[in-house]
């Protein structure tokens, strides 16, 4: 008798990477716009959320913005080719992630880290 082992189907993780960076880009963007209002004097930032200047600069806001935008939409991309029958459905998603990676490895070394 063969044991079958169990194989996470890589459609799902990809579902759920797409989906869970959507909630956060809902999140992140409005506070990412908001405090940059408020930075300019603009709005009314509660005192309890701290500065808004060091809101909307802050790096990992950016970081944590850049690595969400580029996996909700190279996913995405990876959905509309599949519907558009120009790949497999069980192809492409290390690809995806891979390619998302490296970006954003790219643009956080460039700059973030690199020093001028």
């Amino acid at each position: 008798m063969k044991i079958k082992h169990f194989q996470s189907y890589r459609g799902t993780w990809a579902w759920l990477t797409q989906r869970i960076s959507a909630i956060v880009l809902f999140l992140l963007i409005p506070l990412k716009i908001y405090s940059g209002w408020a930075a300019k004097g603009k709005v009314y930032f509660p005192d309890w959320l701290g500065s808004s200047k060091r809101i909307h600069f802050n790096s990992a806001i950016d970081i944590a913005l850049l690595l969400c935008f580029l996996l909700h939409g190279f996913y995405g991309l990876r959905v509309i080719l599949i519907d558009c029958g120009v790949i497999r459905e069980d192809k492409f998603f290390w690809r995806t992630l891979t390619l998302v990676l490296a970006i954003f490895g790219a643009a956080v070394y460039y700059v973030y880290v690199r020093e001028e």
